[in-house]
């Protein structure tokens, strides 16, 4: 607020990307999938289009949704009928292709998408890039104005008063000296 102008400082991101609720999503997505027996398998492939906005996504989405479809339709018109053993391998085959695939391109690709966006806040200014900031330190060792520096003082020789004080004080112990020893041959010849 006071002092000289600094850099603005730039937000360090966090050294893990994936938060708790992104690994919740990714279980969740994952889940879904599996647990659904393949007819949801697509749920993962749309939140993996919509986050990375690929063509490539939305493509392998579409035909992800067509294939689930496709599946519960034939599954729903051949309900009633004895499927033959052929026909069972097949349709588990792709059953368990589609939930692999899908769970599989999912998370790698989602991991990498997060570790490619560095979590980055969802907001940016526009024309605002993170890695060309610079941060400049401040020059100024105290950015206090109201604090007062302290300027070091060079050591001063000692004054004539100082001597005077010490000559005084030598007079003195030289004095009690001789006065302790006169006192203790009185005291003993008592």
């Amino acid at each position: 607020m006071y002092g000289p102008p600094q850099a603005p400082q730039v937000p360090q991101p966090p050294k893990s990307p994936a938060s708790g609720g992104r690994i919740a999503l990714l279980v969740l997505f994952s889940a879904l999938a599996l647990l659904s027996c393949g007819f949801l398998a697509w749920a993962p492939m749309l939140r993996l289009a919509v986050v990375t906005r690929r063509a490539l996504d939305w493509v392998l989405f579409g035909a992800t949704f067509l294939l689930s479809a496709g599946l519960f339709t034939y599954a729903g018109v051949t309900g009633d009928e004895e499927p033959t053993t052929a026909e069972s391998f097949i349709g588990v085959g792709v059953i368990v292709l589609l939930v692999a695939g899908s769970i599989s391109y999912y998370l790698v690709t989602e991991i990498r998408h997060l570790d490619r966006s560095g979590a980055a806040p969802a907001y940016r200014p526009p024309g605002y890039d993170h890695g060309t900031a610079v941060t400049v330190p401040s020059t100024v060792p105290n950015p206090n104005p109201y604090a007062r520096p302290v300027v070091p003082q060079p050591p001063t020789a000692p004054g004539p008063r100082i001597d005077q004080v010490r000559a005084e004080l030598d007079e003195l112990s030289d004095l009690l000296r001789k006065d302790t020893g006169n006192t203790g041959e009185g005291e003993g010849g008592r």
